[in-house]
């Protein structure tokens, strides 16, 4: 029994989802099909993604076509066998009128939701009751279609019955739980199915003991199951209750009563000391319900709650069940049957054989288990056995079960003496005779084979929030089937211990909830299994109740896989919680389960992780938790299912971790860090990628870069605007794989920016570059970098941070300190900022630095003589300023100064030929110094010669120029400080025109100067060299003309002769359009976009050329052509029969004639004997395959294309063998249902009466001969046509296809 899945109907480019629930034993294996075909979703990467969650097994086909139209099947198998669930999809082409009929139901996986008010960590007591409640947003919001909802606790999927009550609409995901037990105890976790997939939210519930009915008295115990299911025998199993302050548990008493009856009885005279019991004597086929007492000193337990249904059927029946999975309505359920055939271990004898391989099951010192394997042949009458014991060494041996005819091969022994081993021996009997005894068992002892677990380890509590707190601990060195563990808590000072746990929990790491916020606490941990409660570990170090978490990762990527380990990585929280993170942790889970296991038991401090231990060919799910000093985060939402599946690309693997700084209006820096997977050769640089929000993505840099960061300036045009970016890694076998996509990014400056300040110390000369940050929070740190490389304990420079102001001082800077500086401050939102420090400004600080550390006293004249009365010659100088302390040292007589004044002087009163010499003069005012001389030789100059530098400091420029000649001051002086200064006129007298116009523009030449001017000033050759560059820039440009591209159209024009002076503008029908200029280095040239082209962009093009002196037009008419096309004459499938002749033959249009090109599964089709390609008058285009076989089958198509566009046209092509029924065919995009081809001869030329024409021309830019009449209404008609199933397959524009990336498509 089987039915189909659900059909879809869809539009193009919208997603859609089949999925099915798979169950059976052992688990089925589930593999996807298309129109027969396995799906591979390798051969179109991010087209096909499957799923497997929690038994939900999904195929998710993004961004439909019209080509995804087919059947699709799910093939479930295991060892049982096979069977298959189909669905048929079917895509509408954009183009058909949105008139047609609305598809009138929608499946719960079409809907869109959004999670409001979630339930949190909740608080139970047993016997009483709780709801978890979930609000939500619902679009649409219908009725009688709500939203899927499924509940787990503890990764198990909850049904909805008499202990738990499920309901979901209004609005709300409820889960009501109304009879409370510390079974229920968990992790619950609401699972909703959306159109993207699904969505869930998890949170713990705790349930706490009920007061006891006798004070002292232990809690219930827990879990009760029954195993080992028996036509008269039943283990039931349990898991011991948490002891705090009470005494300790002594044993346990087991009750049972028949399903319906409302009487229990206690199937133990004693109490039993492990948590296990064999319940013996039951009546075959009736149904049986378990509880268990606890006992200690003080009394016994409330009853646990009791176990489910069970029937004590012969297990020897059970195995001759078959198994076989039946999809029912997307469900996949086990259904069981009686075996038909005869079975060969039942044979025709009368007595049966005797049982074998006796052995003890189960051995404690209050019990032991007999168990053994029915006889075979065992015959057809009724069979029961006969067990006898004989003491080690005796040969006595005597029977137990006189009184009990036992039919099942299980058998507990209690009244066993301790010290003794004994042997036991087993008999088959009917009421034909009995058997042959089996062969004894070894010497069995009754003894505890093992006890209770060793403690657990050191216990470490850490905060988390404000109400709870985060414990981990070492499990025991010695677990002995470990169940799980209990956590106790105590206020520091208080010797009462409370539970934290009221049920076995499995991992080492637990979050304790409900505690009282500023209290200290310690904790404990004790081990629990089948014999108990381990001891108590040691306590844990106090810890106050204070909130201090992060928040969650995100993020997760897999960046290399070797087929039996990934390497997996994650963004950071965006908040640290107040503390440096320092530890992540791992989980992992198999995509089709809901458990999740530890992956690193100790914490990692880097954002990647090893992941060993996989199966190759498994989906796998992982979630990240960050730990700081406060404790361990909320873990991340679960990443997207990856596959452990080795890589052997030779191109590299993703980039990750990428990063924004310094984000501005205009500007942002992005940073990534290098593949881990690097291909077959290493990375040589990257590509990085930008959109903005709602646009495709485009890269930044043409030729890739080498360092793992890039400035992004010129390309961010939109202040405010939103930008997320990728970043692919290049090697020299090609690009790599995309890197995850980054966070969006507004460009946006913070309010308050600042940027870096570089300067020079006044008191100490040092160097520096200093940033003063617009807000910190109490972790913020400030993190300096040089070329975008973390600074870390480097001698070169010293770091002070000091409040919101950091301080970078260079240590004896020289040219190995060039670069760009960056710091950006941690645990804000985004504070950064960047300098560049030059060797220009290096220089200049340098030299400003050595003046500070080496200063001179300024002097406001030079060292001087004046003749004096008597021959006497006093020299003297004035500094500008000096302080009393100042020294200075003439070398000569009567040296005097003025403090005041500023003037030092000495006098020499004898002056003759032989006082001609230099003098010179040392001051020392402090740390400045300075000196000044004069030389005194004969007639020499006075004084010391200025630098014409020291001239323009001093003087103006128009003071120069009278002074100096223009070709002196064009020397020593910038020319565009000339231009400020002097007119053209004296420029061009003093400069060749080639120098003028590389310094000026070519305007300001025009407009300074008349033609008349510069032949008198230049020479007549001259003139005409330069003018084309003043008068024909902008007749120089070309006509308009059409080149197609990837993206579609372009217009450009060339200029010969290109100048700043032109501008241009852009018109379409007459009004303007915004356009893009790019000037290469051959030629200048103008040109404009169209991208993704439709009817709407026909029309007249003009691009206005404006230079120094008029305005030129050039123009393009994109009205009249016609982009190549097929007219008809393919069918959508086509079904034949090996050995014949297949021909496609279709009739092509377009204006120039097209190119036509063949493919079969995306692979250009060579003419060959076999496959043999025509073109006939430019019009009748023909593939024919001769002998065709199953090879043959695949998707074939035609590409037809001029310079104006083209068309891609597919066709399913499927053989079958001879003898075979022909596979259903699908309906075609134009209503016609293909029938198996018959043989036609290779040699057969098509001709236009035999060209099919469709129902429904193609529309086209514009034809030049009128199109074929339909020979059914077309849409205007006033009977409409029959809407066919499958729209058509066309893509009709004078564009290439977006999948392309040539006009053509490439070879692979």
């Amino acid at each position: 029994m089987h039915k189909k899945m659900t059909p879809h109907t869809v539009w193009e480019k919208t997603p859609v989802k089949l999925f099915c629930t798979v169950g059976g034993h052992p688990r089925p294996i589930v593999k996807w099909y298309k129109g027969g075909k396995p799906v591979d979703p390798l051969s179109a990467p991010g087209k096909y993604k499957m799923e497997s969650k929690y038994g939900v097994h999904s195929l998710i086909i993004s961004r439909c076509v019209v080509s995804d139209t087919a059947e699709y099947s799910a093939v479930a198998t295991n060892s049982h066998g096979s069977t298959t669930s189909k669905a048929s999809v079917t895509v509408k082409s954009e183009s058909l009128s949105r008139s047609l009929p609305h598809m009138t139901g929608i499946h719960h996986s079409k809907l869109e939701i959004t999670m409001l008010d979630r339930f949190g960590v909740s608080f139970g007591t047993e016997g009483g009751s709780i709801r978890l409640v979930c609000t939500m947003v619902v679009v649409p919001d219908l009725p009688n279609v709500p939203p899927l909802a499924q509940w787990y606790r503890d990764d198990k999927l909850l049904k909805a019955g008499k202990l738990a009550e499920i309901k979901v609409g209004g609005g709300a995901a409820t889960l009501t739980l109304p009879h409370l037990a510390k079974d229920d105890e968990g992790l619950y976790t609401l699972r909703m199915w959306t159109k993207d997939g699904t969505t869930e939210h998890s949170a713990y519930l705790f349930v706490k003991d009920a007061a006891p009915s006798v004070a002292g008295a232990p809690g219930a115990p827990i879990s009760i199951k029954a195993f080992d299911i028996n036509s008269d025998y039943v283990l039931v199993a349990w898991k011991p209750p948490n002891t705090t302050n009470e005494a300790a548990i002594t044993g346990y008493f087991v009750d049972k009563r028949e399903s319906g009856s409302a009487t229990w009885s206690q199937c133990n005279d004693s109490p039993v000391r492990i948590c296990k019991y064999p319940v013996h004597g039951l009546k075959v086929g009736h149904a049986y319900h378990f509880r268990v007492r606890a006992v200690n000193s003080a009394g016994i337990s409330r009853p646990s709650r009791e176990s489910d249904k069970v029937t004590a059927l012969d297990p020897a029946e059970r195995e001759r069940l078959q198994v076989d999975i039946i999809i029912i309505d997307q469900i996949i359920s086990v259904m069981k049957y009686c075996s038909m055939p005869s079975n060969p271990n039942i044979g025709y004898v009368t007595l049966p054989g005797e049982p074998t391989d006796m052995h003890a099951s189960e051995i404690f010192k209050s019990y032991i288990v007999l168990s053994w394997k029915p006889p075979s042949p065992r015959g057809r009458a009724p069979l029961w056995y006969i067990i006898e014991k004989s003491v080690s060494g005796t040969g006595a041996w005597q029977r137990i079960n006189t009184a009990v005819k036992l039919q099942s091969p299980r058998y507990p022994v209690f009244d066993l003496e301790a010290g003794k081993k004994y042997q036991f021996r087993v008999y088959s009997e009917n009421l034909y005779g009995a058997s042959e005894a089996s062969k004894p068992t070894d010497p069995i002892e009754k003894v505890d084979e093992h006890g209770v677990p060793s403690a657990p380890g050191q216990v470490v509590a850490t905060r988390n929030t404000k109400s709870s707190v985060f414990v981990q601990w070492d499990p025991p060195k010695h677990p002995n089937h470990l169940m799980g563990y209990y956590i106790d808590a105590s206020l520091v000072g208080s010797k009462t211990w409370a539970p934290c746990n009221h049920k076995p929990y499995k991992h080492t790491r637990f979050v304790v909830h409900g505690l009282t916020p500023g209290e200290t606490y310690v904790f404990r941990v004790q081990a629990v299994n089948v014999y108990g409660l381990s001891d108590e570990s040691q306590e844990s170090t106090p810890i106050a109740v204070e909130p201090a978490l992060s928040n969650a990762p995100h993020g997760i990527t897999m960046l290399s896989c070797d087929g039996a380990s990934m390497i997996i990585a994650w963004n950071r929280p965006k908040h640290g919680g107040g503390s440096k993170i320092n530890a992540y942790y791992v989980d992992k889970r198999d995509a089709d389960s809901l458990a999740w296991k530890e992956v690193n038991s100790a914490p990692t401090k880097t954002r990647t992780y090893t992941v060993d231990g996989l199966t190759e060919g498994t989906f796998y799910e992982f979630k990240v938790q960050a730990g700081n000093l406060a404790g361990v985060g909320v873990p991340s939402a679960p990443s997207t299912p990856l596959k452990c599946e080795a890589w052997t690309s030779a191109v590299p693997g993703p980039a990750y971790d990428l990063a924004f700084r310094e984000v501005r209006g205009d500007s942002l820096v992005i940073l990534w860090k290098a593949p881990v997977y690097t291909g077959a050769s290493a990375v040589t640089g990257y590509i990085v990628e930008m959109a903005k929000k709602g646009h495709h993505y485009h890269p930044l840099n043409e030729e890739a870069i080498g360092h793992c960061y890039l400035q992004v300036n010129k390309q961010l045009q939109h202040a405010g605007a939103e930008y997320t970016f990728k970043v692919k890694a290049v090697n020299a076998e090609g690009v790599g794989k995309a890197s995850q996509t980054s966070e969006p990014v507004v460009a946006k400056a913070l309010p308050g920016t600042q940027e870096i300040q570089c300067g020079v110390d006044e008191d100490t000369g040092d160097i520096f570059l200093s940033f003063e940050a617009c807000e910190i929070s109490e972790t913020s740190n400030f993190a300096w970098s040089k070329n975008y490389k973390e600074i870390s304990d480097c001698p070169r420079v010293a770091i002070e941070t000091k409040g919101k102001h950091s301080k970078l001082t260079f240590v004896n800077p020289d040219v190995s300190d060039l670069g760009a500086f960056s710091v950006h401050v941690t645990d804000t939102e985004g504070v950064s900022a960047s300098h560049t420090l030059t060797e220009d400004a290096l220089n200049t600080m340098l030299e400003l630095s050595y003046n500070i550390r080496h200063p001179i006293v300024p002097l406001k004249h030079q060292l001087n003589y004046e003749v004096l009365e008597k021959g006497h010659v006093r020299f003297w100088l004035q500094c500008l300023k000096m302080s009393p302390a100042v020294t200075y040292r003439f070398i000569s007589h009567k040296i005097s100064h003025d403090v005041n004044t500023g003037v030092i002087q000495m006098t020499v009163d004898h002056f003759s030929k032989a006082s001609e010499a230099t003098y010179t003069v040392q001051i020392h005012d402090g740390r400045a110094k300075t000196q000044s001389s004069l030389v005194l030789v004969g007639d020499g100059e006075r004084g010391c010669n200025i630098h014409v530098g020291v001239l323009v400091k001093a003087l103006s420029v128009g003071v120069l120029v009278k002074a100096l000649s223009v070709g002196v001051l064009v020397k020593i002086l910038s020319v565009g400080v000339l231009v400020k200064v002097l007119s053209v006129g004296v420029l061009v007298k003093a400069l060749s025109v080639g120098v003028l116009v590389k310094i000026l523009s070519v305007g300001v030449v025009v407009k300074a100067l008349s033609v008349g001017v510069l032949v008198k000033i230049l020479s007549v050759g001259v003139v005409v060299t330069s003018l084309p560059l003043l008068f024909l820039s902008g007749s120089s440009a070309s006509e308009l003309v059409l080149q197609c591209t990837p993206e579609g159209i372009r217009l450009q024009c060339y200029m010969k002769y290109y100048t700043e002076e032109i501008r241009t503008a852009w018109l379409h029908k007459y009004a303007h359009l915004i356009i893009y200029i790019t000037l290469s280095k051959a030629a200048e040239m103008a040109w404009m976009q169209i991208r993704e082209p439709s009817e709407k962009e026909k029309g007249h093009y003009s691009i206005q050329i404006m230079d120094a002196t008029k305005s030129h037009t050039r123009t393009f008419d994109l009205s009249g052509q016609d982009r190549g096309r097929v007219v008809g004459g393919l069918p959508d499938v086509v079904t034949i029969m090996e050995q014949k002749t297949l021909s496609l033959t279709c009739t092509v249009w377009g204006d120039p004639s097209p190119e036509v090109t063949w493919f079969k599964n995306e692979n250009e089709v060579v003419s060959t004997e076999h496959a043999k390609i025509t073109l006939e008058a430019n019009k009748f285009a023909s593939l024919t395959i001769t002998a065709v076989t199953s090879e043959d089958s695949g998707k074939y198509s035609i590409n037809v294309r001029n310079k104006y566009g083209g068309e891609f046209v597919e066709i399913t092509v499927s053989v079958y063998k001879q003898g075979e029924s022909p596979p259903e065919a699908k309906m075609g995009g134009r209503g016609a249902t293909p029938a198996p081809l018959a043989s036609k001869t290779p040699a057969q030329t098509p001709t236009p009466a035999q060209t099919h024409i469709p129902q429904t021309p193609t529309p086209s830019l514009k034809s030049p001969t009128p199109s074929p009449k339909s020979p059914t209404p077309t849409a205007k008609s006033p009977t409409p046509t029959p809407k066919s199933p499958t729209p058509t397959r066309r893509v009709k524009s004078p564009s290439p296809a977006r999948s392309l990336k040539s006009p053509t498509p490439p070879r692979k």
